[in-house]
C-alpha cells in the first residue's frame, strides 16, 4: 500500500499524484490519496491517476464546516476489503446503507452538517468547478508575486510552478524577524496566518488561499503582511500589495 498526501500545505507544494499512482499500479500496490486541501481547490483525479481510495474533508476548499469526511472508493480496493473490519469505520457497513432505499449511513448521521456541506456544495455548483479552482489558483498566485516583489523566496525551491500548491503558501522568514512577534503584529489587523511546523518553526510562514476567499482578503492579508514585515525590521524590496493587485487584476 502506497500513502499519499496530495496537496502538502505545511510546505506549500502538491506532490505528483499521477506518476505516484502509475508506480503504484505497477508493483500491484493500492494508493490511498488524502486529497483534504484540494478537492474544490485543484484537480483532483482518483480513476485516471489510480487512486484506490480518495479521503476529502468538509472544511477546507470546500469552505464547509469541520466534521464531516468523504471517501472515494475504487472497485478494487473494495474487492480487496477482508475481515476484520473496525466496527464504526467499516466502509462495508456505510456502503451497504448508502446503497440501501433509505440512503442513510449505518449509525446516527449529523445532519446539520450533512446539510451545510450540500450548500457548500451548492455553491461550489454555481461557480462551477474549474472557475473555482481557477480562483484558488490565481489568489496563489498574487500571494507569490507579493513574494517575489518583497525579495523573499517561496519554501521550498523548485523550479517547476506547477507544483506549488493552489491552496497554501509557504515563504521563507527574513534573518532577524522574530516569527511570533511578526506574526502577532498581523493578528492584530485582523488577520491570522500560520508559521511553520517543526523544524521549519521559526522558517517560514504561511498563507492560505482556500476556500471562500476572494481578491479583497487577499489583498487585505499581503498589505498586513508587508506593514509587519517593515515593522520589524525588514527592508522589503518592493510593493507586493501593487505586485499582487496586478495578478488579480
Amino acid at each position: 500500500m502506497v500513502t499519499l498526501v496530495h496537496n502538502e500545505t505545511s510546505a506549500g507544494i502538491k506532490n505528483p499524484a499521477e506518476k505516484i499512482g502509475k508506480i503504484a499500479r505497477r508493483h500491484d500496490a493500492m494508493l490511498v490519496m488524502d486529497a483534504i486541501t484540494s478537492v474544490g481547490g485543484d484537480e483532483v483525479r482518483a480513476d485516471a491517476w489510480g487512486a484506490d481510495i480518495v479521503v476529502v474533508g468538509s472544511q477546507k476548499c470546500l469552505a464547509a464546516p469541520a466534521g464531516l469526511s468523504a471517501i472515494s472508493v475504487s472497485a478494487r480496493a473494495w474487492e480487496r476489503m477482508t475481515e476484520p473490519r473496525p466496527f464504526y469505520l467499516d466502509l462495508a457497513a456505510y456502503r451497504k446503507s448508502a446503497t440501501a432505499k433509505l440512503m442513510e449511513t449505518p449509525y446516527t448521521p449529523a445532519v446539520p452538517l450533512f446539510m451545510a456541506l450540500r450548500e457548500a456544495c451548492l455553491i461550489m455548483e454555481e461557480e462551477g468547478l474549474t472557475e473555482r479552482i481557477a480562483r484558488h489558483r490565481r489568489m496563489a498566485d498574487a500571494v507569490r508575486a507579493a513574494a517575489s516583489a518583497w525579495g523573499l523566496p517561496l519554501f521550498p525551491k523548485i523550479d517547476a510552478d506547477h507544483a506549488y500548491s493552489n491552496t497554501a503558501t509557504a515563504i521563507t522568514l527574513p534573518p532577524g524577524v522574530d516569527d511570533a512577534a511578526f506574526r502577532g503584529t498581523v493578528k492584530k489587523m485582523g488577520i491570522e496566518i500560520a508559521g511553520g511546523q517543526d523544524h521549519l518553526k521559526g522558517k517560514i510562514f504561511r498563507i492560505g488561499t482556500m476556500g471562500a476567499v476572494s481578491a479583497p482578503e487577499i489583498l487585505a492579508t499581503i498589505a498586513a503582511v508587508q506593514y509587519s514585515l517593515k515593522a520589524h525590521g525588514c527592508q522589503v524590496k518592493g510593493d507586493g500589495v501593487m505586485e499582487a493587485a496586478g495578478v488579480l487584476g
